[in-house]
């Protein structure tokens, strides 16, 4: 038998109620004929202590009348046990166990000074209880002339409580008994049929959907068993429709540009699309086991997975059948692309906030210095002057991501006609002076044809300033910077060629990133900004066209670009 079935915790639970109430009464009860029973007792040796008391109003002095009191009140059946007359004093007249001397309890105390006194002693003849009264006996002129302390045996009142414990104890274990065998019919009619539904639950768990239960009543229960009929019906019509709906959602995921690859609960493969096929980059088979592919990356939790020179990021859904995990549904997303553009977007945050920090942490440093009072004038000057050259670089730098911000929102240009030769050579004479400082020689080698380009003068006048002063930064004093113009087919080329200390091919890659630099330090040290080559590429490209670069160490570089006519 199952003790922790709902049958035995419905049987234990009227148990338990009936129990309880019972011993709620039976307090309750017992208390009630306890007080009742010892209100009469007092009240009864309360009345023969009066009856004494007035009977020896004037008769204290008497022996023979004090015997015969005591006889009279002392009789076979009478609940009185022991009989005391005391004086004045407290000491014994007479008394039904012979005894003499002084008595003074606290009740006699009490007597004596007035007051009817009242207290519950053990008897030393016996195991008993007694309680006893102690009652002033008054005289014709008012004054107190001895004390009844009268005596009862509380046997009696405690044998009567006796026979209701015991009748009140087997009132109780009927009670008990009578509810735990009707809880047990009752019990039995609320869990037959749950029983039963839970049998049919269970074959239709194995795939017998067509039980039907017997409907015996139209209680609760019975609509249970009707709800449960109509839900073998439904579930049977909705398999069907799920074999339907199956088919379809096959059709869609073999079409999906996501990857797709579902499992059973033994991470052997059930179901994937040609798109998972494609980002993975090796064939599937099915029921293969999930940890021979993608090098064993795809995981039961969320994760990136790298592979076939793609980041894929995995998305992991259970597939619960009735509550259970029965397998998982992946779906892979290529994020390559998402990955690099925030690694880079990271990358160019940490290098503004660095880039910001180097002079402001020098202007702070400066300035700090400067509010001293022991600073001369040969230092302030200097001070102030690398303080004026660290506001010039920052103004640059802000200059420059202004510059960079308005081409990446619009990249509007403002184009005209202009004759690439004379325009070229016009912005070279603005900064042939800066080859002069370094004795090197600035050459222009204009293309024979004359040809016209529409551009936007400013930002291309940007384009070449910042190409040609790379290369004479970064050429020693004494070489050379040639610039030529070439035309060919349907584009012009300006291409500015110098022998300077070149790029490493591995940074290569890299140099048209926003604040990327080869020699960071030098770079700083001539006042770039790291985004020259950034801003640079950014408005040739807004012009259709292209920038490449070419270098070797130790003998120079070549930029080449590249526009539309």
């Amino acid at each position: 038998m199952n003790y922790k079935s709902i049958q035995w915790k419905i049987i234990l639970i009227y148990g338990l109620l009936i129990l309880v109430a019972m011993e709620i009464i039976w307090v309750y009860l017992f208390k009630s004929l306890e007080n009742y029973h010892m209100t009469n007792f007092e009240n009864y040796i309360e009345a023969q202590a009066t009856g004494i008391a007035f009977t020896l109003k004037d008769n204290m002095n008497s022996k023979t009348s004090l015997d015969n009191i005591i006889n009279m009140y002392l009789g076979p059946n009478a609940y009185i046990k022991y009989l005391y007359i005391l004086d004045k004093y407290g000491n014994i007249l007479a008394s039904s166990t012979g005894e003499k001397g002084k008595m003074l309890t606290p009740a006699v105390i009490k007597a004596l000074s007035g007051k009817q006194g009242m207290e519950t002693t053990n008897d030393n003849n016996s195991n008993g209880k007694l309680r006893s009264i102690a009652m002033p006996v008054v005289d014709s002129d008012g004054k107190i002339s001895g004390v009844v302390y009268v005596s009862g045996s509380l046997k009696s009142v405690y044998d009567t409580l006796s026979d209701v414990n015991f009748i009140l104890l087997s009132a109780t274990f009927i009670a008990v008994i009578i509810t735990v065998i009707l809880g047990y019919i009752l019990a039995k009619t609320i869990t037959d049929p749950i029983k039963e539904v839970t049998k049919y639950a269970k074959e239709m768990a194995e795939g017998n959907f067509d039980v039907h239960i017997n409907i015996r009543s139209d209680d609760e229960i019975g609509k249970l068993g009707s709800m449960f009929n109509f839900m073998s019906k439904r579930l049977k019509t909705t398999l069907n429709e799920m074999e339907n709906e199956k088919s379809k959602v096959e059709a869609i995921i073999s079409y999906m540009s996501d990857g797709v690859i579902a499992t059973n609960d033994l991470n052997r493969i059930i179901l994937f699309n040609d798109a998972a096929e494609k980002m993975i980059g090796e064939k599937l088979a099915m029921d293969e086991p999930i940890e021979k592919i993608a090098q064993g990356q795809l995981k039961n939790t969320e994760s990136l997975i790298f592979c076939n020179g793609k980041i894929l990021k995995s998305f992991v859904s259970p597939i619960k059948v009735d509550k259970n995990i029965d397998g998982n549904v992946f779906v892979l997303h290529d994020i390559t692309e998402q990955q690099n553009l925030d690694n880079m977007r990271k990358e160019f945050v940490a290098n503004v906030s660095h880039e910001l920090r180097t002079p402001l942490t020098t202007i702070k440093s400066y300035t700090e210095t400067l509010l001293n009072d022991g600073v001369d004038d040969e230092m302030r000057n200097r001070f102030l002057y690398i303080i004026d050259k660290e506001v010039d670089r920052m103004t640059r730098l802000v200059k420059d991501l202004l510059l960079l911000s308005r081409m990446d929102s619009n990249g509007k240009l403002n184009l005209t006609e202009a004759n690439l030769n004379e325009f070229v050579e016009e912005v070279l004479y603005k900064i042939k002076i800066e080859a002069q400082k370094k004795n090197q020689k600035l050459l222009f080698c204009a293309g024979e044809e004359k040809r016209n380009v529409n551009i936007d003068k400013d930002k291309m006048e940007q384009v070449i300033l910042n190409i040609v002063s790379n290369s004479i930064k970064y050429t020693n004093p004494g070489g050379y910077v040639r610039v030529f113009t070439k035309y060919l087919d349907d584009y012009a080329y300006i291409v500015v060629n110098d022998n300077g200390i070149g790029i490493p091919k591995k940074d290569l890659p890299r140099i048209f990133e926003r604040f990327y630099r080869v020699d960071k330090g030098r770079s700083r040290e001539l006042g770039g900004t790291g985004l020259g080559l950034a801003i640079a590429k950014e408005i040739v490209t807004a012009h259709g066209g292209e920038i490449n670069i070419e270098s070797e160490i130790g003998v120079g570089t070549t930029v080449t670009v590249k526009l539309k006519y």
